[in-house]
């Protein structure tokens, strides 16, 4: 190459790096950007909604074991031993535990379900159809409460996922 061709390759890189740099840099950057804030939200995850997650989950876990513990202890004793204030706490468990569920989730609808039978069957005299309601109501919603715990606690331990 002679130096004329190479006074006029001098300008073209320059202006082909300038072009890159416009291009490139900000890609760069976007996604240097991106990771910062990805790791931040999941700081943030871990910090701030986990543990409230986790609360939640353990309130749930204390309303469900004594909505269904009581229920099972109410169904033993006898429809002629059970008192007003029993059905009243019942029925304020049943409540509590709707106001934390989701009612977009089909599970725990089932789960609303669930309880509303095992209390309803509560309600009647003791017989024959009352107490197949309950014990298969009481044996799904034991089942059914373990499967929404786990699913919850694996989203708290579940790194955050952003679309």
């Amino acid at each position: 190459m002679n130096g004329h061709s190479m006074d006029k390759l001098i300008p073209v890189l320059s202006l082909l790096v300038a072009v890159l740099a416009v291009f490139v840099g900000p890609l760069i950057s976007l996604r240097i950007a991106r990771r910062q804030v990805m790791s931040s939200l999941e700081v943030a995850n871990k910090q701030i909604v986990a543990p409230m997650r986790q609360a939640w989950i353990n309130n749930l876990r204390d309303i469900l074991s004594e909505v269904s513990s009581s229920a099972l202890h109410y169904f033993v004793a006898g429809f002629e031993d059970r008192t007003d204030d029993e059905y009243r706490r019942l029925t304020l468990l049943e409540h509590r535990v709707r106001l934390m569920l989701n009612p977009k989730e089909e599970d725990h609808k089932t789960l609303e379900t669930l309880i509303r039978t095992m209390i309803a069957s509560l309600e009647r005299d003791k017989g024959n159809e009352s107490d197949r309601d309950f014990i298969a109501a009481y044996e799904a919603e034991i089942k059914l409460s373990r499967e929404v715990l786990k699913r919850e606690w694996d989203r708290v331990k579940a790194p955050l996922e952003l679309s």
